[in-house]
C-alpha cells in the first residue's frame, strides 16, 4: 500500500499519480457537459484498430498502458454503484443524450458492436446507437477465460445500464462499464433488438437436439461457456420434465462444474432430482457440486444416498473417501502437509487448487472496540498450536502462467497495490455473480468508508458492485506466495533478482509485485507489529498458528507488513493502506523515543545494509566487511535502552544477517555460533539447556528469517565438532518452523542440505 501524497517511491512514479489526480480533477470539471468535437466514426474505428497494433506492441486503452518496462496499470478514477432497479423501469436513451462524468440513473442505452474488441485492461470495442452516433465502450470485470472476441464480436447488440460516460486519460470519451451486471448480451431472437439491427434472413427454428450437439461439442473443445449457453437455448424450448430436459440439465450442471459456478451446478441437479429422484448423474453432479463449495456434509449424504442404490459406482466410492478425509481435516485440524506441500511445488506455472478442508480452531469473531470485528481466542492456546487452516475465497498467486502483474490504482480511495490484484478483484467479482449464496460471507467484510447500496437480486440476477469489490480487497486482501518455505533458504536469502524482479522493483510505486489472495476468516484478524501468531502459506490454504502462549479471550494479532521498517514508516503504511494508527507495544515504546535516537538507529542500519554488495564480490572484500559491520551492529544495539523481552531488536535482523553470511564465508564457526545466539536474545527469545534438552523459555519476536538464526546456531555448533548441542537445538527448532513455515513435515526439505554439510544428524 501507498499513499499518493507523498513522494515515498520513485519520483516518475509520484509524478505519474499526480498526471491522474490532475486528469481527475479536470474530469470533474467537466461534469454533466456534453462533449465537443467528437471524431468521427471513420476516426474512431481506424483509432480503435491502431490500438489494436499498439497493444501488441506494449500500450494499453484509456492511456491505462504497460510502463516501458513491461506493466500495465489499472485505474478506477471514479466510483458508482451499480443499477439496482428493474430494467422494465428505465428510460432508454440516445448517445447524444449523454453527459460527461454521470452515471445516467434511471436510463438505459441499447448499442451494437461495430469492429471486433481489443483486450488490454477492459474488453474495449467501437458501438453505435440506433441514430447510427458512434461511441468508445470500456467493459470491465469481464472472464478472463473467454476470449474478447467470445464477449463482444462485431455484430453484438448490447444494453447498458444507468451508462457511465466519462472522460479518458488520452482527453476523449468512452462509456465505462465497470459492474458485470450493468451489461446485458442480447442474442438475436431478444425481442429488445430494434428491428433494423435483427437479421434479415430469419435462421430455421433449432430443435433443443440441436443445442445439444452445439454444446457438446464446445465442451468437448473445453469451451465451458459456450457449452453453457447451447444448453440454456436448448433448455429455453423443451418441455419440462422431459427427457431433453433432464439431458440438457445435467450437461449444463458439467459445464458448470468445469466453470466453478458451484451454486448453478447444484441447481440444474436438484431441478433434475426433481424430476427423479436416484437419477445417478444428477446426484452426483450435486455432492461435487457440495464438495467444490465446501459442504462436506451434504456431499456425504448425497454420495452414500447415490452408492445405496449404485453400489458399483467408482467415482462416488472414491469421492466419498475423499469426502470423509475432508470431514476429519475440517473437525481435527490434522492434515497431510508434506503430501500436500509436493503437490504445490508440482503445479509449476499452472494455477492449482488443494484438496482440503478449512479447520477453525479455538477462535471465533468477535467485537474489537474501536478496530471493529476481530478473532478472539476461546481457550487458553499455547506456543504452536493451530489457530486457523483458511481455504482461499479467491488468489492469484504470480507463479502461474497468464497472471497478470499490474499496478492497481483506485484514486478515490487513494489506495494501490502492485501485483496479481487486479486480477483478483475481477476474478472476485465473476465468483460473487456466479455464486451469490457464497457472496454472503465477502460482503461482511469491512469496506472503509464506501457506501454501499442496497444489492441481491434485480431482475433474477445478482447485481455485484465492483467498487465495492475493490474496496473490500484493498482492506482485507493478503500478499501471498505458494510456499512460506522455500528449498536452501540460506543459500538463496541473498541471491540475485531475477530480470522480472529487477523490473518490478524499478517500475513497481510498492518496489514489488505480489501474488495475492482473499481468505475470509484470517481477515477478521487486526494488526500488531509484535503479534500473537503467525500466518504461513500452502497454496490456497492460509496457516495461522500462535506464536506464543495466549490465554482465552484474548485478541488474535497478525503482522500486516512483515517488515523491519522503523515506527514512522509504519504509521504511514498502516494509515494509507488501512487507515488506522498502529497503538502495540513496540509502537507505543519506539514512538517514545527522541527523534534523534531514531534517526541515529535508521541510519546505521542503512549503512550496515549497504554492506549486501559485498555478498556479490570475493571472499576478500567479505573479510573486509566483517569489522566495521560488526561496528555498525553494536551501534545499532546502542541504541535501544529497554530490556530485549519488551522492546525486541527487530532492526538488527537484517545487518545480522548480512554480517552471518560475512563470517560463514570466513569460515569462523565460533563468532557465527555466537552471533546467531546473541540475535535471538536481542529478539526477545530466553533459551537454555534443561535435563538434556534446549528449552525456549521465552519466545520472542517471529518471523521467518528468525530461522536462519537457529540454523546458523546448529550448522556452527556441528562444525565446532559439539554435534550434541547441534541436535538438541536441530529439535527445538523443528517447532519454531513448524509456527514460521505452518508445517514441520517439510523442515528437512528446506534445511536438510545445510544440515547434512554441517555433519548434523538427519535422524
Amino acid at each position: 500500500m501507498f499513499r499518493f501524497e507523498e513522494p515515498t517511491w520513485a519520483d516518475k512514479w509520484f509524478y505519474y499519480f499526480q498526471r491522474a489526480e490532475r486528469i481527475l480533477k479536470e474530469a470533474e470539471a467537466r461534469r454533466g457537459q456534453k462533449p465537443l468535437n467528437k471524431p468521427s466514426r471513420s476516426q474512431y474505428i481506424s483509432q480503435h484498430s491502431f490500438l489494436n497494433t499498439e497493444i501488441r506492441g506494449g500500450v494499453g486503452n484509456d492511456g491505462s498502458g504497460k510502463s516501458f518496462a513491461g506493466f500495465s496499470t489499472n485505474i478506477t478514477y471514479n466510483e458508482h454503484p451499480p443499477c439496482i432497479v428493474p430494467f422494465a423501469t428505465l428510460e432508454k436513451k440516445f448517445l447524444d443524450d449523454l453527459r460527461l462524468e454521470i452515471a445516467h440513473r434511471g436510463s438505459y442505452i441499447m448499442l451494437r458492436a461495430v469492429v471486433n474488441p481489443n483486450k488490454y485492461v477492459s474488453v474495449t470495442t467501437v458501438a453505435e446507437d440506433e441514430n447510427g452516433e458512434v461511441e468508445l465502450v470500456q467493459i470491465y470485470n469481464q472472464d478472463d477465460r473467454r476470449s474478447p472476441a467470445s464477449i463482444m464480436p462485431e455484430g453484438q447488440v448490447f444494453i447498458v445500464k444507468e451508462p457511465y460516460f466519462k472522460t479518458t486519460s488520452g482527453g476523449g470519451t468512452s462509456i465505462r462499464v465497470d459492474h458485470v451486471s450493468d451489461i446485458i448480451f442480447l442474442d438475436g431472437e431478444d425481442e429488445r433488438i430494434p428491428e433494423k439491427w435483427r437479421p434479415r434472413i430469419k435462421l430455421l427454428a433449432r430443435r433443443s437436439l440441436d443445442w445439444k450437439d452445439d454444446g457438446n461439442r464446445f465442451y468437448k473443445g473445453k469451451q465451458y461457456f459456450e457449452a453453457a449457453q447451447c444448453y440454456t437455448k436448448g433448455l429455453e424450448i423443451v418441455e419440462p420434465g422431459s427427457a431433453s430436459d433432464i439431458i440438457l440439465l445435467l450437461n449444463r450442471a458439467q459445464a458448470y462444474l468445469e466453470l466453478g459456478y458451484n451454486e448453478k451446478a447444484l441447481a440444474d441437479a436438484d431441478k433434475v432430482l426433481s424430476y427423479e429422484s436416484l437419477n445417478q448423474k444428477a446426484l452426483y453432479r450435486s455432492a461435487l457440486a457440495c464438495y467444490e463449495g465446501g459442504d462436506y456434509e451434504s456431499a456425504k449424504a448425497r454420495l452414500v444416498k447415490l452408492l445405496k442404490e449404485f453400489p458399483e459406482n467408482k467415482n462416488a466410492k472414491d469421492k466419498l473417501l475423499r469426502t470423509f478425509q475432508r470431514l476429519r481435516e475440517q473437525r481435527t485440524g490434522k492434515y497431510e502437509f508434506l503430501k500436500m506441500r509436493n503437490e504445490v511445488k508440482e503445479w509449476g506455472d499452472k494455477r492449482g487448487k488443494l484438496d482440503c478442508a478449512e479447520y477453525v480452531g479455538p477462535v471465533r469473531v468477535g467485537d474489537a472496540g474501536d478496530k471493529g470485528r476481530g478473532l478472539f481466542a476461546t481457550r487458553d492456546v499455547k506456543f504452536g498450536d493451530l489457530l486457523l487452516c483458511s481455504k482461499a475465497f479467491n488468489v492469484c498467486h504470480k507463479e502461474a502462467a497468464g497472471a497478470k502483474i499490474e499496478i492497481l490504482f483506485n484514486l478515490k480511495a487513494k489506495k494501490g497495490q502492485a501485483g496479481t490484484h487486479s486480477q483478483l478483484v475481477q476474478e472476485l467479482i465473476q465468483v460473487l455473480y456466479h455464486n451469490p449464496k457464497k457472496a454472503k460471507e465477502f460482503y461482511k467484510l469491512d469496506s472503509g468508508d464506501y457506501q454501499r447500496v442496497r444489492g441481491g437480486m434485480v431482475d433474477g440476477l445478482p447485481v455485484v458492485d465492483s467498487h465495492l469489490v475493490m474496496r473490500i480487497m484493498l482492506r482485507n486482501c493478503f500478499g501471498c506466495t505458494r510456499l512460506s518455505s522455500v528449498d536452501d533458504p540460506l543459500e538463496n536469502l541473498f541471491r540475485e533478482k531475477s530480470e522480472v524482479e529487477k523490473m518490478i522493483a524499478e517500475e513497481s510505486p510498492t518496489g514489488e509485485a505480489e501474488g495475492s489472495g482473499l481468505w475470509i476468516m484470517p481477515s477478521y484478524i487486526n494488526h500488531s507489529c509484535w503479534p500473537n501468531s503467525i500466518r504461513s502459506f500452502l497454496g490456497d490454504l492460509l496457516i495461522v498458528r500462535a506464536a506464543r502462549d495466549i490465554p482465552e479471550g484474548e485478541e488474535i494479532t497478525l503482522n500486516y507488513v512483515e517488515s523491519d521498517f522503523g515506527v514512522q514508516k509504519r504509521q504511514k503504511s498502516f494509515f494509507s493502506g488501512w487507515g488506522f494508527n498502529c497503538k502495540c507495544t513496540l509502537c507505543v515504546i519506539e514512538a517514545a523515543e527522541p527523534q534523534e535516537v531514531q534517526d541515529r538507529r535508521q541510519e546505521l542500519v542503512e549503512k550496515a545494509l549497504k554492506f549486501k554488495v559485498y555478498l556479490k564480490q570475493s571472499v576478500e572484500k567479505t573479510n573486509s566487511g566483517i569489522a566495521p559491520m560488526i561496528t555498525l551492529i553494536k551501534g545499532i544495539e546502542a541504541t535501544y535502552f529497554k530490556p530485549e523481552f519488551i522492546h525486541p531488536r527487530v532492526r538488527l535482523l537484517s545487518p545480522t544477517n548480512i554480517l552471518q553470511t560475512f563470517l560463514v564465508r570466513a569460515e569462523r564457526p565460533p563468532d557465527v555460533f555466537f552471533l546467531a545466539k546473541q540475535a535471538l536474545n536481542g529478539l526477545g527469545f530466553k533459551i537454555t539447556t534443561k535435563g538434556g534438552k534446549v528449552v525456549i523459555e521465552r519466545y520472542g519476536y517471529m518471523l521467518y528469517p528468525v530461522m536462519n538464526l537457529f540454523v546458523h546456531v546448529i550448522t556452527a555448533g556441528a562444525m565446532m565438532g559439539d554435534l550434541w548441542t547441534a541436535t538438541l537445538w536441530r529439535n527445538a527448532a523443528l517447532k519454531v518452523y513448524e509456527v514460521l513455515a505452518g508445517e514441520k513435515e517439510s523442515f528437512f526439505d528446506v534445511f536438510g542440505r545445510a544440515l547434512l554439510q554441517a555433519g548434523v544428524p538427519l535422524d
